[in-house]
């Protein structure tokens, strides 16, 4: 069992684990600044979660392109189609629970079972599609969550090359 408190590769590699860790801020911060962050708690936690995937494992397969922006593209194609369970006119408002509850399963999985047949698995996108079924949405917020998305994978794919590995 390793009880080191720090990383051993953090002593040789100090600036790269300080300035990384502020690159992947600032870009979750300009991707942040698309939306209400007050009311889509769901939306910008995913953010915060790719992130710390592009940032600190910036060159592993999960971090590259087709995962980080082929996840968010499948999750946002599940969430909204899924969305659409959930307001069928119901009079019971335990049946109405119930069909978000169930509308949440099936977009979880769903969108887990594309994202790996299409080798795009991004856990944090799974949270995009249960935001979309949860919370109203407009076009205009999936416009935003490609945006965002793309600002996360811009900024980390101008610096990738002066980056290293931090996890593992």
């Amino acid at each position: 069992m390793d009880m080191r408190l720090f990383d051993e590769k953090f002593r040789d590699n100090k600036s790269k684990y300080i300035i990384q860790s502020l690159l992947g801020g600032i870009a979750v911060g300009l991707a942040l600044v698309l939306f209400d962050v007050v009311h889509q708690p769901m939306i910008i936690a995913s953010f915060g979660a790719s992130g710390f995937v592009a940032f600190t494992m910036p060159h592993r397969p999960i971090a590259s392109p087709r995962h980080l922006i082929g996840g968010y593209i499948i999750a946002i194609i599940v969430g909204c189609a899924t969305h659409y369970l959930t307001v069928l006119p119901i009079e019971h408002e335990l049946t109405q629970t119930m069909f978000h509850i169930v509308a949440s399963v099936i977009v979880v999985a769903l969108a887990m079972f594309l994202m790996s047949v299409t080798n795009t698995e991004h856990a944090p996108a799974t949270s995009i599609a249960l935001g979309l079924v949860i919370n109203d949405w407009t076009y205009v917020t999936v416009f935003r969550i490609l945006a965002g998305i793309l600002i996360i994978v811009g900024v980390q794919r101008l610096t990738r090359d002066w980056m290293i590995d931090l996890l593992g």
